[in-house]
């Protein structure tokens, strides 16, 4: 019997999934508890996990799965092979669902590769979904996480030692949309001074292709310090602004308003 080749998105990109091949987390569920017998004769489906979903969504499909009677009629290996999403240690995120990438592969000495892996529930997305695209902001927050995996991983003591990031530059160019399809994040340093072990400087390109196409570019300039080195200079730093916001409230202290006429 043939197959068919399906692609599951979250639910918030149900618009995307109109007129094409694509179904949403919920309809891939409802089949999966469709009673034994109702998908009897239709052709076997390769279901493919596209964005919008979460760690416990493909949990909960291949549990879904494991007991449905149609689980026949599903491929759902490539569910079992998903990239795993970067740990928060990596990403700076406590959520699971703020982590927008994978756990990041070296190529070679200054390359890296990253899966982009949206969760549809996860802060950016939360109150903005228009259209079928990914938000340009998505794709800046998650070439902030690499930069923050691939140093984390790769340049960064493993001795739970804390290192604070400062982004120096971060421009972004949008090239052409995103959409809720495999993507790869390719990380480039371009320069690096890791000389000291409390304070290391990177400048790195890092752009997102989807179907062959770079879909955005983003270059940036960032400075890694030990924590316990920069956390005392941020305090005082903080001392100073909000001084120096008090003396000029003092300064030109405006007229009061009455507001009732």
């Amino acid at each position: 019997m043939s197959e068919r080749v399906m692609l599951v998105v979250g639910d918030k990109f149900a618009q995307f999934a109109i007129g094409k091949d694509v179904i949403t987390l919920s309809q891939l569920c409802g089949l999966l508890g469709l009673p034994g017998g109702m998908m009897a004769g239709a052709p076997r489906v390769v279901v493919m996990p596209g964005q919008g979903l979460g760690d416990d969504d493909i949990d909960a499909v291949l549990t879904l799965a494991a007991g449905s009677a149609n689980a026949d009629r599903f491929e759902l290996t490539l569910w079992r092979l998903a990239p795993k999403r970067a740990h928060g240690t990596r990403s700076h995120k406590r959520d699971a669902r703020n982590t927008l990438i994978s756990e990041p592969r070296r190529l070679n000495e200054d390359v890296f590769e990253l899966d982009l892996l949206v969760d549809e529930d996860c802060e950016l997305m939360s109150d903005h979904q228009t259209g079928q695209h990914l938000q340009g902001m998505l794709l800046l927050e998650a070439a902030r996480q690499s930069f923050l995996a691939v140093t984390e991983a790769f340049f960064l003591p493993q001795d739970g030692t804390k290192f604070y990031f400062v982004i120096n530059e971060m421009a972004a160019t949008y090239n052409a949309f995103a959409f809720p399809l495999d993507a790869r994040i390719r990380y480039l340093i371009r320069e690096k001074d890791i000389g000291s072990p409390h304070r290391q400087r990177f400048v790195a390109d890092i752009v997102v292709v989807q179907c062959g196409v770079t879909a955005a570019s983003f270059h940036t300039v960032f400075t890694v310090f030990e924590d316990g080195r920069i956390a005392s200079k941020e305090g005082v730093l903080a001392q100073e602004a909000f001084n120096s916001h008090m003396a000029s409230l003092r300064q030109g202290e405006p007229a009061a308003v009455d507001w009732v006429q």
